[in-house]
């Protein structure tokens, strides 16, 4: 696999497994059954034993981490997707696992976190940073279609993740029940941007 770039997937996959050295250091203070699923009321609804949550959940990221880089790496072999993109997405997951790993395992000593809160801001950074960087994409080959009509895809797009980040982080400021209609506005969202990429394609 000449195509896979190894150096990345290496260094993200190291981050991924960093909140195991917390882990370790907490591990007298986690009880033998940890929280690792939330409701959206803040409330564990799922348990694993500490050695799972521990060691078992950086390993899933690290294999949820080689598909989504094989993924990007082959598209951008085949479509020549624009670098600055793929860079971005080989670190949601190790940015999630940095993040939301060490205060599950927090939350489990007895510390009073809002899980919800901290998802949701992640969520929400993460339309807005790729939003941003939509519009700014160039014309990507083996596209059916001309490179200023992929431009105004990419700029409705971008606008649209943004406006969806920007809800998901106004929500946190109310009841856990707003956030929860913003994953539901992602259905309206999916819908207008695909309609809007089928009527571009479609128009002369």
């Amino acid at each position: 696999m000449k195509f896979f770039k190894w150096k990345i997937f290496i260094i993200t996959s190291l981050v991924c497994v960093l909140p195991i050295v917390l882990g370790l250091a907490i591990w007298e203070k986690l009880p033998d059954m940890v929280a690792i699923h939330f409701d959206v009321n803040n409330n564990p609804d799922n348990f694993a034993p500490k050695s799972v949550a521990v060691f078992g959940l950086p390993l899933m990221m690290i294999v949820l981490q080689a598909f989504c880089c094989f993924v990007t790496d082959i598209n951008e072999k085949k479509k020549g997707n624009n670098p600055k993109i793929a860079r971005i997405s080989k670190w949601i997951i190790p940015v999630m696992s940095l993040i939301l790993h060490p205060v599950t395992l927090i939350y489990s000593t007895g510390k009073n976190i809002d899980i919800r809160r901290v998802a949701v801001f992640i969520v929400g950074a993460m339309f807005i940073v790729l939003g941003n960087y939509l519009p700014k994409l160039d014309y990507v080959k083996n596209y059916k279609f001309d490179s200023e009509k992929a431009r105004k895809i990419n700029r409705f797009s971008g606008y649209a993740m943004v406006i969806m980040g920007i809800l998901f982080l106004i929500s946190l400021f109310f009841p856990p029940v707003v956030s929860v209609a913003c994953l539901f506005l992602l259905i309206p969202y999916t819908v207008i941007t695909l309609a809007y990429i089928i009527f571009k394609t479609k128009t002369n």
